[in-house]
């Protein structure tokens, strides 16, 4: 019985290999043909922030998974994200999408380079424009996305740039607030709420948040309750 136990778990695990490869290509099957379309088409706003919501999800994905080559391969990705979601906040400024995908394409830029880099090529003012622009048009969208990123946007600017932790923890809170009951409440919010009350000194705060959000699968939180005990 062992034995079929085992060979069952092992063909699960053979499959998923494939599984996960095919996601990886139809992300950057998809960044690609939206890339394309937007440029054959510079005045369409709508295929401007598709090209750089698209860019955004195949660099996040090669970033989160650390796939070979993540840093060079999502760095080109998400760069050109950014040109395209500024050509679609440019084309329609009182559109959320364009402002949203702008900031989260320079999020992962950022992950690629370094904070510090994309603060030295000047993207902080555009960012905060981009993450306060779609809070003031719909801060709901993407499933309270912009108060997320917002929040996150002043919680990881380094000091000398602006860093505002009391703003970071107020969107924090209201985002657990308006999304925490639904069950597509991002574990994100808990894990960066734990890590801000992790910095500010409330250890027994963050490790309620931090064990809340490793509850519901996510790895950096696990990861910084690890390092707290």
């Amino acid at each position: 019985m062992k034995r079929i136990l085992l060979f069952s778990a092992i063909i699960m695990l053979i499959a998923l290999v494939p599984a996960i490869a095919q996601n990886e290509a139809e992300l950057k099957s998809t960044y690609e043909d939206a890339v394309k379309l937007a440029a054959a088409a510079p005045q369409d706003y709508t295929l401007n922030w598709q090209a750089a919501r698209a860019a955004r999800k195949y660099g996040d994905y090669l970033v989160s998974h650390e796939v070979a080559g993540w840093k060079d391969t999502a760095r080109v990705a998400v760069k050109e994200g950014m040109k395209y979601g500024e050509i679609a906040f440019k084309l329609n400024p009182t559109g959320i999408e364009g402002w949203y995908y702008y900031g989260l394409c320079v999020g992962t830029y950022s992950d690629c380079v370094s904070i510090i880099k994309a603060l030295t090529e000047g993207l902080k003012g555009k960012t905060q424009m981009g993450f306060e622009n779609a809070y003031k048009f719909d801060k709901t969208y993407d499933k309270g996305g912009p108060i997320l990123s917002l929040g996150r946007f002043w919680q990881v600017l380094p000091g000398i740039a602006g860093q505002d932790r009391k703003k970071a923890e107020q969107l924090f809170d209201e985002y657990i607030a308006l999304f925490g009951s639904s069950p597509d409440a991002s574990s994100d919010a808990w894990y960066f709420r734990g890590q801000l009350y992790k910095d500010t000194n409330r250890p027994a705060q963050a490790r309620a948040d931090l064990e809340k959000a490793a509850s519901m699968g996510n790895e950096n939180a696990r990861k910084l309750l690890a390092e707290m005990k």
